[in-house]
């Protein structure tokens, strides 16, 4: 299978983690079908506009399907 390149917007706060090394995950809907070996560009939005920085990394691990352990069905947790 080949490898999907997913671009998502992402909060100031957390743009600036994760440009820092301090965040290394991101949950959202798993609405791309995101997998190991896939990348993620996070392009930071305002709010009201995308400030036209971003920053690519390549997934490592997902973890989708454990309501028993609280994560809503339909999101996953993605990790680089």
């Amino acid at each position: 299978m080949a490898r999907k390149i997913i671009e998502k917007k992402i909060l100031p706060e957390y743009f600036e983690a994760v440009i820092r090394d301090e965040k290394k995950f991101e949950i959202r809907r798993d609405e791309d079908n995101i997998q190991v070996g896939d990348a993620i560009i996070l392009k930071e939005w305002d709010g009201e506009k995308f400030t036209g920085r971003e920053v690519g990394r390549n997934i490592t691990y997902v973890l989708r399907n454990v309501s028993e352990y609280g994560l809503k069905d339909g999101y996953c947790i993605m990790s680089w």
